[in-house]
């Protein structure tokens, strides 16, 4: 049976889960598993990470945390993909960018950057703008999280704070492209 992403999230807040994680079973854990072994993992840390990501995206079900909008194949991968990044980084495993049909799915912000040189430019951009940069950009441009979403993991005081420091970041980042012209130039290709 085919769901809606209205669908999915009203029958797992009704606790009728069986079926519809059947369904996101059969139709996004594909996905997932074509990621992940195409960064060095197998089936099963495939298997592993998806149910992580599903057991992630119950809990925001339940806590009502998602938008009404909310991809659920996009954002499960998407989890899956950090997820992954993380353990493959305690395992010292290196991990690439993922093909383009993984970030298609995803609507990755960085779906256009798949050649070695941009990603070599957005990693050095980053290490210079600060790890809680990093992380905020990260939730905001990359996860789509809402300002109170980030408030709440980042430990911010207010959504003020959390657009504050957004907005700085932004800039921070934007001004270290228009120092470097190789990289703007690279970027804008």
């Amino acid at each position: 049976m085919q769901y809606t992403d209205k669908d999915v999230i009203s029958a797992l807040k009704k606790g009728n889960d069986d079926a519809v994680l059947a369904f996101l079973y059969k139709s996004v854990l594909p996905k997932v598993k074509h990621y992940i072994k195409g960064n060095k993992g197998n089936d099963d840390e495939a298997k592993d990470i998806f149910q992580d990501a599903v057991i992630i995206f119950y809990k925001k079900v339940k806590l009502d945390q998602l938008p009404d909008d909310v991809n659920i194949t996009a954002y499960i991968c998407r989890v899956s993909k950090n997820l992954w990044i993380n353990r493959a980084k305690r395992m010292n495993k290196t991990t690439e960018m993922p093909d383009e049909d993984f970030l298609q799915t995803e609507g990755d912000f960085l779906g256009n950057l798949i050649t070695e040189e941009k990603k070599a430019a957005i990693t050095t951009l980053l290490s210079e703008i600060g790890q809680e940069c990093q992380t905020l950009l990260k939730y905001s441009v990359y996860d789509s999280l809402s300002m109170k979403e980030i408030c709440k993991l980042m430990g911010y005081s207010s959504e003020n704070v959390a657009k504050t420091y957004n907005y700085r970041c932004k800039q921070k980042l934007i001004q270290l492209v228009m120092k470097n012209k190789a990289i703007e130039n690279l970027l804008r290709k």
